[in-house]
């Protein structure tokens, strides 16, 4: 949270950057980064990656206030 001013900056500004973050070629880029030598994600990881964080921004906004502030 170092980086927002405020909750407010934190809270409008989080959903924007995790919806451009969080996609699906960013997860496989990443895990095909750590896999072993001669081995690559599994598409079906890839499209499960992708429908649990499609809309989720607000969520992950929420889940940290509670953890942090409640």
């Amino acid at each position: 949270m170092g980086k927002y001013a405020s909750w407010s900056d934190f809270e409008k500004n989080v959903p924007v950057a995790y919806k451009e973050a969080a996609t699906p070629e960013a997860y496989r880029t990443g895990m095909n980064g750590i896999a072993p030598s001669g081995m690559k994600v599994k598409e079906g990881r890839v499209t499960h990656y992708r429908d649990g964080v499609e809309g989720k921004g607000d969520l992950v906004v929420s889940g940290y206030k509670r953890a942090m502030f409640e």
